[in-house]
């Protein structure tokens, strides 16, 4: 079987070649780049564009806590899905919500059209991110898993990334309502060009079992003992993230400027680094093991976000926040593949669907604590509690899950191979 036949295993090349299997994955570049462009520019864009329809505070948090709830409520669903009826079908379906929810965006006028637009988004977002890393785990082998996750986030940020230049240039020559609906137009469009790619040029990865699937009794899913591990890790290391989402933007305009330009200055270079390094530094967990990479990751983030309350000036701020990105995406891009390490073929959908759902769980939680901390328990409380759950999070990993979960190691690929 072959990659042009449209029906492939794990790796075409039986595993053997790493280099080759990771090739496989460019087929989902192109769908990733066209479908990723609204999704810096809504965060930024949506409140302001809420509120000039004289949303409340309450009602515009309503728009981030719909998509939330779509992604918690989907999630796993999908991931059952995918074990049973294959990838590609919603992957296509993915990219086609994905446009849909961009043309309401586009023409909506109305508060509860916005929240109909966005419970969409929520939907594709839930089927593409875990049909994503699915396909990924399925066409790699365990020493290229992580590189090629990572290739996937350079390509999603730099479609973001060029999708927000063109919002905010839209937003910066026409009244908002105008720039909005022509920025969604294009988004819209791009999303459809995404799925068109992907009903061409990406196979079904789990062509050869499917028919075979639908005639098995259902099975559910073992959680591993080491899955259980790793599980706890994501939950606190999502919870530990989502603990300052809401509030580190507030902190940095109550300590160092309200200049959005010079705010926005100060997170470009983190966004380089998503741009630019994902993939190299994917290959550290490859070379190295998931755990190490882990734990290292989570350590060095920890303690630079622990450092933040006592930063003297914004250039400090701006290196520290660069290197906590850095330390970031080495520890998600060993935590995915990790779990595309231990999960079995015929429940590989449905074990990304319970990692997705428990990271969702933290990231739902964590920004209700963390604002209640901001206000009634002091504004540099979340930054050192964000360090705290950080680095208990780093040894754990090192401590449970360097024994037998060094599966990004090629010494160990004979016994991971899926």
């Amino acid at each position: 079987m072959t990659l042009e036949q449209g029906k492939v295993g794990p790796a075409a090349d039986g595993g053997q070649n790493g280099s080759g299997s990771m090739d496989q994955t460019k087929v989902l570049h192109r769908p990733l780049f066209c479908v990723s462009f609204p999704l810096f520019f809504i965060s930024f864009a949506l409140p302001v564009y809420a509120k000039s329809m004289g949303a409340s505070a309450l009602e515009i948090g309503g728009l981030f806590s719909v998509f939330t709830v779509s992604l918690l409520v989907i999630r796993p669903l999908v991931g059952v899905g995918l074990d049973r009826f294959g990838r590609r079908i919603f992957l296509i379906s993915a990219l086609i919500i994905y446009g849909f929810a961009n043309i309401a965006f586009s023409f909506t006028t109305e508060l509860p059209g916005l929240y109909l637009a966005r419970f969409t988004q929520g939907l594709g977002a839930s089927f593409l991110l875990i049909t994503i890393d699915t396909i990924t785990a399925d066409l790699t082998t365990p020493d290229n898993r992580a590189a090629a996750m990572g290739r996937n986030l350079e390509k999603q940020t730099r479609g973001a990334m060029i999708g927000t230049f063109m919002g905010f240039t839209l937003i910066g020559a026409l009244p908002i309502a105008v720039a909005w609906k022509y920025s969604f137009i294009g988004y819209a469009v791009l999303a459809f060009v995404g799925a068109w790619f992907s009903a061409n040029q990406v196979p079904e990865t789990r062509a050869r079992d499917v028919e075979v699937m639908r005639g098995k009794p259902w099975r559910g899913v073992k959680l591993k003992p080491q899955l259980i591990r790793l599980m706890l890790v994501v939950f606190a290391a999502g919870f530990a993230s989502a603990l300052i989402q809401p509030i580190y933007l507030i902190y940095l305009q109550d300590k160092f400027t309200v200049d959005m330009g010079r705010l926005a200055a100060a997170f470009f270079p983190a966004a380089i680094v998503y741009m630019v390094l994902p993939s190299r530094l994917g290959t550290l967990s490859d070379r190295f093991g998931r755990s190490r990479v882990m734990a290292l990751g989570m350590l060095a983030t920890g303690l630079m976000y622990a450092s933040f309350p006592v930063l003297p000036n914004m250039i400090w701020l701006v290196i520290l926040y660069t290197l906590s990105a850095v330390g970031s995406v080495m520890a998600d891009l060993a935590k995915t593949a990790m779990v595309g390490d231990i999960a079995g073929e015929e429940e590989r959908g449905r074990i990304f669907g319970v990692y997705q759902l428990t990271a969702g769980i933290g990231a739902s939680v964590g920004p209700l604590v963390g604002g209640w901390v901001y206000d009634h328990l002091g504004n540099h409380l979340p930054f050192y509690m964000n360090g705290a759950l950080l680095i208990l999070s780093a040894l754990w990993a090192a401590r449970y899950l360097g024994s037998d979960a060094e599966a990004g190691s090629p010494s160990r690929e004979s016994k991971q191979r899926i």
